[in-house]
């Protein structure tokens, strides 16, 4: 805590410390603070071990305030592209979403749209995110590359699947769109029926189907209310098991892509328990699911 006033002080400089409270939200990637001065409340970033190698913070700063722009995401206060600092606005009477309420069909019709409407937005990120990239740049991270190839006996054949996919998508025509590509349910804010991304971390240039991939995955949907969502996304008949074909695929590489990130994080003294093991046990799942369906 002693850290994080002394950033609170840098940031605001003219307040009084004394007066101001901090209360400590949680994060993943980053350890985040709501702070309240002078009864205007904002919310702190404090970026947690590698995330300096891991994320471009000049693509994210520029990126953010592109989203701010459209009302995607919420306005920024204060930036620091060196060290990753940021303080947001926080959004008054807003609250995230969980793995439970995120399944209500208002909220999922909601989100549907305002990921189309992100999507079809004149916006141009600064960056492209491709998973196939960010793998190379994560494994070269990576100090002990044995944790990665003995993990698990199934490895060589993810890693196979993994680059079979890569000259598979190179091979497809991919219209890129702006993508937030990290879309837990803790990083959607609903305030007055309205939604909010936020932490725009990993955001870029992207293929739409991997940004509804990956908020498949990260709120655990059922068929049902994948169908929902899909309905209300595209608003027009489509090839449903084509689209469900490409999403499990990205969503393959994802899992092995945060599997990756996360023996990064535990290389350099951060826990999370059994993450990185779900994560790579579920994309053996998907592998073995997509070798079976011969897709």
């Amino acid at each position: 805590m002693h850290n994080v006033t002394n950033i609170v002080k840098n940031v605001f400089p003219d307040t009084e410390i004394s007066d101001t409270e901090i209360m400590y939200l949680g994060g993943m990637t980053n350890k985040n603070y709501i702070i309240n001065i002078d009864n205007t409340k904002y919310v702190l970033r404090v970026p947690g071990a590698m995330t300096q190698e891991l994320i471009n913070r000049s693509y994210e700063s520029i990126n953010s305030v592109k989203a701010s722009e459209i009302n995607i995401n919420v306005g920024t206060y204060f930036f620091d592209e060196k060290t990753g600092i940021k303080v947001t606005y926080f959004l008054e009477n807003s609250y995230s979403l969980t793995h439970q309420n995120i399944r209500n069909y208002d909220f999922l019709a909601k989100i549907a749209k305002k990921l189309k409407l992100l999507h079809q937005s004149a916006v141009q990120f600064y960056n492209r995110f491709n998973v196939f990239n960010e793998y190379k740049h994560y494994f070269s991270l990576l100090k002990n590359k044995n944790d990665f190839y003995q993990y698990h006996p199934e490895m060589i054949n993810v890693i196979h699947l993994f680059e079979s996919l890569s000259d598979y998508f190179d091979g497809q025509s991919i219209l890129l769109s702006p993508c937030h590509n990290d879309l837990v349910p803790e990083n959607i804010l609903i305030k007055d029926n309205d939604i909010y991304f936020i932490d725009w971390e990993y955001s870029g240039m992207n293929d739409p189907l991997f940004d509804i991939a990956a908020f498949f995955l990260e709120c655990n949907l059922n068929l049902d209310e994948k169908k929902f969502f899909l309905s209300n996304y595209y608003q027009e008949k489509i090839d449903f098991d084509e689209v469900m074909k490409k999403i499990s695929y990205y969503q393959f590489t994802q899992d092995v892509l945060w599997f990756l990130w996360t023996l990064i994080k535990e290389e350099n003294q951060e826990s999370f328990g059994d993450y990185a093991e779900n994560r790579i046990l579920r994309a053996i799942k998907f592998m073995k699911d997509i070798k079976e369906r011969g897709y």
